[in-house]
């Protein structure tokens, strides 16, 4: 099981989880579903010295509208 940081673009308050755990590989563009129980689709990844951070776009209540958001978020 690998840990992510999570780095919220929007919609951040104190309910949101710092972590992300995942068996399976995660890219950009994918819509990962968080403990507070809303879809966020993945804008960035970075590398950190001891971390690796998810960059996420706004909240969602399925993946399909998280990844839509993204979208319109990004040529907006």
């Amino acid at each position: 099981m690998r840990k992510f940081k999570l780095k919220y673009g929007f919609d951040f308050d104190d309910s949101c989880p710092k972590t992300y755990e995942s068996d399976e590989p995660i890219k950009i563009g994918d819509a990962i579903f968080v403990a507070n129980g809303f879809w966020h689709a993945v804008t960035d990844i970075r590398i950190l010295k001891r971390d690796i951070q998810l960059t996420l776009s706004k909240s969602s209540q399925s993946p399909e509208e998280a990844k839509l958001v993204m979208k319109q978020l990004s040529s907006g």
